[in-house]
């Protein structure tokens, strides 16, 4: 049997292993190489070839052996720290090192830290890191413990990003309102970045007076003042400049093209390097506090203001760019418990909890795909779409992309047509899958009947997608702006109102990173073809496959929303009677489980068309409709409704994910009875409703009894009206029950001697008035 050796422990082709194969083992406390015990030479043999940073400690002297992910933690303790016990390379945070690994070491306890602040030498001076990171025993044959696997993880930028982001949410909330001058503005913005003293140790606000002389206004902190002459200096050119010799850096507080109105002193901290994310934090301090002076010197600057804002926006866009993927890891932490209780205990949940958390994994798997979509538009946008390829089976993945759409197609009585064929090529099979994905979502979304084609063939020199489909089409004036970014065509209906318009320009994204191009034709009401070309790379090697389930399910839930709710007979069974109109079916179930349980017949359709005809076939006693609805919206429902004398005087409620008075103006105009916003509380919506409820059955009773008397029909129509109105705005303006606003304007009419429907009359008036709550 060969023995064991440095080559043949250490086989990467990485400069690490290379380091690790080179370096003197005899000469450590570990000895040479053939001599290593057999569970040191499978920790390496786990250690070396991941991808993950990991570290393994061996021996009583914690002997130091790592892969190549792992250097970049070492900077210039590297190559030194090979074979160097641990102690030794890391002297400088031992102290907070090595109370877990000597708990690992001696009591065989595995230890987990979180966030830890360490503050180790390891690129010329002690720097502020953070870190979570977990000791592992691993134990000999006899069951001692024989080392410790380490496993790491730099979270640095996300707690430094996550603290600079506070800082400048704080400073973006300041009340200007409140300063009377520009030094007033000053001294509370420099309170609100004295809580960031880790990042600004001294911050100091200099502004110039009538002779152009800039002086102190606020401070706080401790170090050294900036040098007089240089705060003169760049508040008279507004061009920044650095102390170095004690890190302060001076920069202008810029009045727009009035040039400056004094400086900003900040003290860098000493812990950390002035890299590019703090440079843009830093700018955006100074930038807050400017805008916030800016404010307060006169109503002239207004405009100058507002582009400032501007910029200071799009500087917090690219900011938000670089700690944006941090919002995987509470997605991680949300998706995880819900697959877990999915799989391994759906069964010991009651039926309607098992539904609940079933939509609530949907939801959280759309809600991932469109934060994967956000950051490939970041990525994108900063030309970091980094390409990997592999050998593909670009039929076979193309095949299994299409295989994902298939059931949910034939539910919603399309015919998926599959044609692929082609060779092994060299190909990015996640960004290819993306944009088949993407293409076929949009397919199935847009189209109501027909077919949705794919098509793979390959070339000589390209490999060529085609998505097709016989759906709504796309009229030529917006053909040329489908790929860009946000860009949403208008008058299109399709099976949801749902998007961001972010997944063509993705696509469009993805293929340009591939090297190919991407195209449309379509004509308005028979459909679109999307063809995409990418260069063919031929590959020898035999193809990689790759799971899609990952990838697929955020797609695959959001089409599962287009099938259609399967039509109930009317049951007649007495009970008040809901109408629900949700396209989002699992917004739509979750209403009908909230509204059942009150003992109300709901059902429950996803368009305005299918709503109407249910309507007119068994009249409902209360339509609930969300605004946002495929092809005709909530609001074309109701002018509908108010239009057909026998749907005339059923109360409708809207819901809406837009908020604000004129949203809710624009509704009650259009003879809403109530608008209430998402997200909601049940036991909100469920008062709401009910008091619409009471209402129109009090309503018709009325009507009935006065039959009789036209002018007491009228009468009694009038006051439905303008009294359901008033009180649904009360509730909505006063934040009270359906009881308290009718005590409300019983009250009034008492206190006036008016009638109660004229003090309805006139609160609704001054309401779509835009006056203030008499």
């Amino acid at each position: 049997m060969v023995g064991w050796s440095a080559q043949r422990l250490f086989p990467g082709d990485d400069a690490t292993s290379a380091a690790h194969r080179a370096h003197d083992w005899a000469a450590t406390p570990l000895g040479p190489v053939a001599s290593w015990p057999v569970e040191l030479r499978a920790a390496i043999r786990t250690v070396m070839p991941s991808r993950v940073p990991m570290l393994l400690w061996w021996g009583p002297r914690l002997v130091q052996i790592f892969n190549h992910a792992y250097t970049p933690v070492l900077g210039g303790k590297y190559p030194r720290a090979v074979g160097q016990p641990g102690a030794e390379c890391w002297a400088e945070v031992w102290d907070e090192l090595e109370p877990p690994a000597r708990r690992a070491r001696e009591e065989g306890v595995p230890t987990y830290a979180e966030n830890q602040l360490l503050f180790p030498h390891r690129h010329g001076y002690h720097e502020e890191t953070y870190w979570t990171f977990s000791f592992s025993p691993v134990l000999a044959e006899d069951g001692a413990v024989a080392g410790i696997f380490v496993a790491t993880t730099d979270v640095t930028a996300r707690v430094l990003g996550e603290r600079r982001l506070e800082t400048l949410r704080q400073l973006g909330t300041l009340s200007i309102a409140e300063a009377d001058t520009a030094a007033d503005a000053c001294r509370a913005a420099v309170k609100v970045l004295a809580g960031s003293s880790a990042d600004l140790p001294r911050v100091a606000a200099y502004l110039r007076t009538g002779d152009g002389e800039p002086v102190l206004v606020a401070s706080t902190g401790t170090g050294a003042d900036a040098q007089a002459e240089v705060v003169r200096r760049v508040a008279a050119t507004g061009r920044a400049e650095m102390i170095r010799r004690d890190g302060t850096l001076v920069l202008p507080l810029t009045a727009g093209a009035r040039g400056t109105h004094g400086a900003l002193v900040v003290g860098l901290s000493p812990f950390r390097t002035f890299d590019q994310p703090y440079a843009s934090f830093v700018d955006l301090v100074t930038a807050g506090v400017a805008t916030a002076v800016d404010d307060t010197v006169a109503y002239e600057a207004e405009r100058a203001r507002a582009t400032a804002l501007a910029e200071l926006d799009a500087a917090k866009t690219r900011f938000f760019q670089n700690v944006s993927h941090e919002f995987r890891t509470p997605l991680t932490l949300l998706l995880a418990p819900l697959h877990t209780l999915l799989e391994e205990h759906a069964d010991a949940l009651p039926e309607d909890q098992r539904e609940a958390v079933s939509a609530a994994h949907r939801a959280a798997l759309r809600l991932r795909r469109l934060v994967d979509a956000l950051l490939d538009v970041a990525r994108a946008e900063a030309d970091h779409l980094h390409v990997r390829p592999e050998p593909t089976d670009v039929a076979a993945l193309t095949a299994d992309c299409a295989a994902m759409f298939r059931a949910t197609a034939e539910e919603l009585g399309l015919e998926l047509v599959v044609d692929v064929s082609g060779t092994t090529v060299w190909l990015d099979q996640e960004m290819w899958a993306r944009i088949v994905l993407n293409l076929l979502s949009n397919a199935v979304k847009f189209t109501t009947e027909g077919t949705v084609a794919v098509t793979v063939r390959t070339t000589d020199d390209d490999c060529v997608l085609t998505v097709s489909d016989t759906g709504v089409g796309i009229p030529e004036a917006e053909q040329d702006r489908v790929f860009q970014r946000f860009h949403q065509v208008t008058g299109v209906s399709g099976r949801s109102s749902d998007g961001v318009g972010i997944g063509l320009s993705l696509v469009a994204d993805l293929v340009a990173a591939l090297g190919g191009t991407v195209s449309v034709r379509s004509a308005p009401g028979r459909g679109s073809t999307f063809t995409v070309t990418v260069p063919k790379a031929g590959a020898a090697a035999p193809a990689r496959r790759r799971s899609l389930d990952d990838l697929g399910a955020g797609f695959l839930g959001e089409v599962r929303q287009w099938v259609p709710p399967a039509a109930r007979p009317v049951a007649g069974t007495g009970r008040r009677r809901v109408l629900l109109v949700e396209d989002n079916a699992d917004m739509r179930d979750y209403l009908v489980r909230l509204l059942t349980a009150q003992h109300w017949e709901v059902d429950g359709v996803g368009d305005a068309g299918s709503a109407l005809a249910r309507a007119r076939a068994a009249r409902p006693d209360l339509v609930l409709s969300d605004v946002m609805l495929p092809g005709r919206d909530g609001l074309a429902l109701l002018r509908d409704l108010r239009s057909d004398p026998l749907l005339a005087r059923v109360p409708v409620v809207l819901l809406t994910a837009r908020a604000g008075a004129e949203a809710a103006v624009e509704a009650l105009r259009g003879g809403a009875d109530d608008y209430v916003v998402k997200p909601f509380h049940p036991a909100e919506l469920i008062a709401r409703a009910r008091v619409h409820l009471e209402l129109s059955s009090f309503r018709e009773a009325l009507l009935a009894e006065g039959e009789r008397e036209v002018g007491t029909l009228r009468e009694a129509l009038a006051s439905r009206s303008t009294t359901s109105q008033a009180v649904g705005i009360l509730m909505a303006v006063r934040r009270c029950d359906a009881d308290a606003a009718f005590r409300q304007i019983t009250a009034l009419s008492q206190r006036r001697n008016v009638k109660a429907r004229d003090i309805a009359a006139g609160i609704v008036a001054r309401f779509v008035a835009g006056l203030p709550d008499a």
